[in-house]
């Protein structure tokens, strides 16, 4: 018996299917019985049925918009947390109709891979995550990126560093011969920067887990650090006061957000390379140049960094690679696939105001971007000292800041310190007792994170617990004790930020002398 299915990527536990393709009344039917949780049917416009569809069955038009598709799909993925879907491509398919289900299969699989990734942050280093964003948290009120710093650097170059493969090759051919550029730097681009002798004006910090002794010496801390409340501690302090931050998609700024603390209008997002490129369109350029912008793996798909920024030995040992379009070849191989896809799609957006060139001897095709070999640097150089004037930074500018002090300060400190004392009210017993049965400990997490506005507040920690004590789930004693350690190191984080803050002597005094639950 033929099959009814072109392709199938399956999913080891899968409760869900996604169907690509016109199909039988009988194969819908199937799927359906066997896919309980439900089925996302993704197909040409619907016809007259003889029989409706089973009740699971969630029917969309292929030739919907990209945002409609989009939207619905990551709606779907949210029906099961702990498995992925599987994927089927109907045999019905035809030729005429491969390249419209082609795109939307690659979307599909890009959002599933986003979302596991999404997930499976979420639950490894969300305690890390929220502990980060307290620790940053002072700084973030008073410290993020003002609007005052757009489009600062109109009729100049800005050259953006990341840490692909490629850059040993490009990073010694930018230092001469190019109009004075604005750098922007990708974290892990540090120690080759040193070394090569160029400056960044900025240095852009977003990863919970890499600290700055990782990407280059202690002493070195050049331009201004452009961090995210994720970014590791280590970065701040190094910096001190040049730094400034930008929010993102965080649980804790979305609270902070609806208190009256807005967030900044250009978002850290995704990885540092990626923001990088969104700081220096910020800016205001007229071209911006990527150097080792790579979005996939050198060597033999292995290399994760250049060999000059002292990381190439931590190497990529992914499960599952992707093809997509190359610099210099048809295809080439990437685990990134995310990164990849949310970095092109800026890089279409940018390239419709200015020119986005793309220095590199390999890597993946960014949209949008102008491709330059490195043997045609020269021609470069002299195209772009023809057209742009050196950057030259206004101090005044950068000395900016957008910052919350004074009463309103006081306010937003009132209202973290109130949810805080209302977290300790029910924990600090728990923690005192001795031999505390399971299910109290349980029901006071859930209680707990039954409270969305603490919830909110401790985003990242709430998304790694709540899959481990919702209903059905019968966590041990041992785990929920480490759930319980966990938030009470995070609540004393959050009590250092509330002073770290530099609130009034009024507040303070309140903070250390009575309970604002």
């Amino acid at each position: 018996m033929n099959s009814p299915w072109l392709s199938e990527t399956s999913s080891k536990g899968a409760v869900s299917v996604i169907l690509l393709g016109p199909l039988e009344e009988s194969v819908l039917s199937s799927e359906a019985e066997t896919y309980t949780k439900g089925v996302l049917w993704i197909a040409p416009p619907k016809k007259s049925s003889s029989s409706p569809f089973p009740a699971n069955v969630h029917s969309l038009d292929r030739d919907s918009d990209s945002n409609k598709l989009s939207e619905t799909i990551d709606e779907f993925l949210r029906l099961d947390y702990d498995n992925p879907p599987t994927v089927k491509v109907s045999s019905l398919v035809g030729e005429d109709d491969e390249n419209a289900y082609t795109s939307i299969l690659d979307l599909v699989l890009s959002s599933i891979d986003s979302t596991l990734r999404a997930r499976r942050t979420r639950s490894d280093t969300g305690v890390l995550r929220q502990e980060q964003v307290f620790r940053n948290l002072a700084g973030y009120l008073r410290s993020r990126m003002p609007e005052k710093w757009r489009g600062s650097a109109q009729g100049n170059l800005a050259v953006v560093v990341g840490a692909g493969p490629s850059m040993d090759i490009t990073l010694p051919l930018i230092k001469d011969g190019f109009p004075k550029p604005l750098v922007v730097a990708a974290d892990s681009t540090l120690r080759a920067l040193k070394d090569a002798g160029i400056d960044p004006d900025f240095v852009v910090s977003i990863d919970p887990e890499k600290s700055h002794d990782t990407c280059t010496s202690i002493d070195h801390r050049p331009g201004i650090a452009i961090l995210s409340t994720q970014s590791h501690s280590s970065w701040s302090q190094r910096w001190g006061d040049d730094i400034r931050y930008l929010s993102g998609r965080v649980m804790t700024e979305d609270w902070l957000a609806g208190k009256g603390i807005p967030k900044t209008s250009l978002l850290a997002v995704n990885n540092a390379g990626l923001a990088a490129m969104l700081v220096a369109e910020f800016m205001g350029p007229s071209a911006i140049m990527l150097v080792g912008m790579d979005l996939a793996g050198g060597g033999d798909g292995t290399d994760r960094y250049a060999e000059n920024t002292g990381r190439s030995h931590m190497q990529i040992h992914a499960n599952v690679c992707h093809d997509i379009p190359g610099n210099h070849s048809e295809t080439v191989s990437t685990p990134f696939l995310s990164d990849w896809s949310e970095t092109s799609e800026n890089c279409a957006r940018i390239s419709r105001d200015r020119n986005v060139i793309n220095l590199n001897d390999r890597g993946a095709l960014l949209e949008g971007s102008i491709v330059i070999h490195p043997e045609q640097v020269d021609e470069l150089r002299v195209a772009l000292a023809e057209s742009l004037a050196p950057y030259d930074p206004d101090s005044n500018v950068f000395a900016e800041r957008r910052a919350i002090s004074g009463q309103g300060l006081d306010q937003v400190l009132t209202l973290l310190a109130t949810r805080c004392d209302e977290a300790w009210k029910n924990l600090r017993p728990l923690l005192a007792k001795e031999n505390v049965p399971l299910h109290e400990k349980l029901r006071y997490l859930r209680e707990l994170l039954g409270n969305q506005d603490i919830a909110a507040l401790i985003g990242d920690y709430s998304f790694a617990v709540m899959p481990e004590v919702g209903p059905g789930k019968q966590p041990t004693s041992d785990e929920l004790d480490k759930r319980l350690t966990e938030l009470r190191r995070i609540l004393w984080l959050l009590e250092d930020a509330l002073v770290a803050a530099e609130p009034s002597d009024e507040f303070l005094t309140r903070l250390l002398t009575e309970t604002f639950a």
